[in-house]
């Protein structure tokens, strides 16, 4: 297929769609990445399995805090000097590949929900590497599929569900409180976790508790 991008640097394809892929362990896909590969909650959780920590020492060692707006803190995996490459790119090998971010694993291509479709996702390439576009032949569905689990798609959907209602609350928060709004965002959505517990509940409670929290603050 050929790749034309959009403004935004996407190409959306079709569930049905091929595309053409194969890993050479170049780590081509590891280089270049500055300020590019958002590291979720989900995330965060399994690299502090994987290296028997708190997802706190995740942040603090491995990634840099952006914003996306007011009361919305990001982590961006951090870079090696040389070349922007990914903090745990190791010569040319993944050194966290059990444990590597989404974006990482749905490489080249990305999904998120479908604005138009309850209950379903879009996918799109990524990836502007024409070269990367080779070798054994893939079905754009067939590649979501392996590559994205079940418990990555609850997160998605649930973190997209509260998107829209977090940010009325914070809307409705003065901007005096933009210090509590900050730490709240943070406390719940990336720290408070138990590494001896499952992912998925602790996210559901934590979002509740994070909205009666950030309702309260806004005089709701």
């Amino acid at each position: 297929m050929s790749i034309d991008f959009d403004e935004h640097g996407y190409q959306k394809v079709s569930h049905n769609d091929f595309f053409r892929h194969d890993c050479s362990g170049c780590g081509d896909c590891c280089r270049n990445i500055k300020d590019s590969v958002m590291v979720e909650s989900l995330d965060l959780y399994r690299l502090a399995l994987f290296f028997g920590v708190e997802m706190s020492d995740i942040i603090l060692q491995y990634t840099d805090t952006a914003f996306l707006a007011w009361g919305f803190p990001v982590f961006m995996l951090k870079t090696q000097p040389q070349m922007d490459a990914c903090v745990f790119l190791n010569g040319s090998r993944c050194s966290v590949q059990e444990a590597k971010p989404r974006t990482c694993r749905l490489y080249p291509l990305g999904t998120g929900p479908d604005d138009k479709k309850q209950g379903a996702l879009l996918s799109f390439i990524v990836s502007k590497k024409q070269h990367h576009f080779k070798g054994k032949r893939h079905r754009v569905r067939d590649w979501i599929n392996t590559n994205l689990s079940p418990e990555d798609r609850a997160f998605i959907f649930a973190e997209y569900n509260s998107a829209g209602e977090l940010a009325r609350l914070i809307k409705n928060i003065d901007r005096q409180y933009e210090g509590q709004v900050l730490e709240m965002m943070m406390f719940y959505k990336y720290v408070a976790f138990d590494m001896a517990e499952p992912f998925q509940p602790q996210y559901t409670r934590n979002m509740e508790q994070l909205k009666k929290r950030l309702n309260s603050l806004g005089g709701g």
